[in-house]
């Protein structure tokens, strides 16, 4: 099969911005050196901003230039933490999720065999992803919760998580569990995070969904 692969535009740009940054600090250099008669708070600001541009800009370089990849073995979600992969066959199709009628900057997948996901899933990888969707995942506690006051016992998460398959402990088996408080929220339990318009993230799932027929009827 020919493989997909989609970009969120998380590692666009990084190149320029680190660029600039970097000449907008030599000039800096230059002119505190040569011409400042005293540094002011205006040109504490200036260099501020240009070593905030030069992290920002390494922070996209060190992005993968494709976030989502489509191959033989299912799709791939690559981080810079690390990468996982969801067979063809562990979920049913993928969608532009929302909340409250509004749609989410978020890819998400309606797994159906978690074990796929879980058994390949870097402990480093789960930790990163937990922290970077924590604010989908207190708002999905918030939408199970109408009368605002059951969250606490909602975030709660127990340290071990059994399938039919497995037992999970510890980080996956909270990933576990915030994969269901997520499906309770959207319907969809896995969450890629996209920096495209809904129109655009929406015809990526129908590439998607197009490509699992395709490789489910025909693997080869």
């Amino acid at each position: 099969m020919s493989a997909l692969a989609f970009s969120g535009s998380a590692s666009s740009g990084g190149a320029r911005l680190l660029i600039a940054s970097a000449v907008l600090l030599l000039g800096l250099l230059l002119y505190t050196a040569f011409l400042a008669q005293q540094f002011t708070a205006i040109l504490a600001i200036a260099y501020i901003a240009a070593l905030l541009g030069l992290f920002l800009g390494w922070a996209k370089l060190a992005e993968p230039k494709y976030s989502l990849v489509c191959d033989a073995e299912g799709v791939r979600y690559q981080h810079r933490s690390g990468s996982w992969c969801l067979p063809w066959s562990a979920f049913s199709y993928c969608a532009v999720p929302s909340m409250e009628g509004k749609s989410l900057a978020y890819i998400g997948f309606k797994v159906t065999n978690i074990d796929a996901l879980l058994t390949g899933l870097p402990v480093r990888l789960a930790v990163k992803i937990m922290t970077e969707q924590r604010p989908l995942y207190l708002e999905a506690v918030r939408q199970s919760c109408g009368s605002g006051q059951c969250a606490t016992e909602l975030l709660r998460e127990k340290d071990q998580y059994k399938t039919s398959v497995a037992v999970y402990e510890g980080v996956k088996a909270v990933f576990a569990q915030r994969m269901l408080r997520l499906a309770a929220a959207t319907g969809l339990e896995l969450m890629v995070p996209v920096n495209v318009a809904p129109e655009q993230a929406e015809s990526w799932c129908r590439a998607i969904n197009k490509q699992r027929l395709t490789q489910l009827q025909d693997p080869n």
